[in-house]
């Protein structure tokens, strides 16, 4: 009855998508775990009559249908889920064209967040969404950039020996420009580099917004590359509301993505923040 409040996955090369998000990348870790509850699902019979299906929100118009389809889209699988159970960590299930209910071992009206939820309302997406923006592990990133309308940095990780040569070698992160101006110490850099490599959007938008915002030539860029020379290069939109988010594009991806002003300015702002020096209390 309502077509446009379900999730729809297909598979994509060695993964998986949200086809109705835009064909965003899903996490394949959460599909597969799915996959793999649903195949070893079991459980116990609490009934054999169609009068229990409203009683355990299972009929055809409110219970949560699961269907698994072929390559040519033909039925391969179809459950209907009702409500979770009274532990939590189970819920009501049946089978099409079966009076028989069942009390299943897993909650899989918990796994898409639909418990109590309206039949007409949409099934929450971003729990299944690989919304990370950086490809990159965090402990590989060697080297940053950062272009802004203002100013480019450039960041790197070197070696340096120390003093006392009996020590190894350490690694530390360097301001390679500008050399004047804001210099950002190590803290600050890690602190970028963390804040990059952990980035995740909030949702995603249509293609139609592609050349919008300043997409087309973004003010903003970020090019980040890790020890193997792996890079990852993100570019960011002017503000595209009046709470100030933006609109992020990843090489590599289809997907526009949306960040809200914190995360955007905890990479291009807050670090270039001057710190404030402490009152000091004038002595009597």
């Amino acid at each position: 009855d309502y077509p446009d409040s379900g999730l729809l996955f297909a598979r994509k090369d060695t993964g998986w998508v949200v086809v109705n998000e835009y064909g965003v990348w899903a996490k394949s870790e959460e599909i597969k775990k799915l996959l793999d509850d649903i195949g070893s699902v079991g459980g116990s019979i609490r009934g054999e009559s169609e009068d229990l299906y409203p009683d355990f929100a299972i009929d055809d118009r409110n219970a949560l249908q699961i269907k698994f389809l072929g390559a040519d889209n033909s039925i391969l699988a179809h459950v209907y889920v009702g409500k979770g159970g009274p532990d939590g960590r189970t819920c009501f299930m049946r089978l099409p064209g079966s009076p028989t209910v069942y009390m299943a071992n897993n909650n899989f009206i918990s796994r898409f967040a639909a418990w109590g939820a309206q039949p007409e309302k949409r099934l929450p997406t971003d729990r299944w969404m690989n919304l990370r923006l950086c490809p990159l592990k965090q402990a590989e990133i060697s080297a940053l950039k950062l272009n802004t309308p203002k100013t480019d940095y450039e960041f790197a990780q070197v070696i340096e020996t120390p003093a006392d040569t009996s020590f190894p070698p350490i690694k530390t992160w360097k301001q390679v420009s500008p050399t004047k101006g804001t210099i950002l110490d190590e803290s600050k850099i890690k602190s970028l580099q963390s804040s990059i490599a952990n980035l995740m959007a909030q949702g995603v938008v249509g293609p139609d917004n592609a050349g919008k915002f300043g997409l087309d030539n973004p003010p903003y860029t970020v090019l980040a590359t890790d020890t193997l020379g792996n890079t990852a290069l993100m570019a960011f939109s002017d503000k595209v509301d009046t709470l100030e988010q933006r609109y992020v594009v990843v090489q590599g991806r289809d997907t526009i993505f949306r960040i809200n002003k914190n995360l955007f300015e905890r990479i291009f702002v807050t670090p270039f923040e001057k710190t404030k020096e402490p009152k000091v209390q004038a002595s009597k």
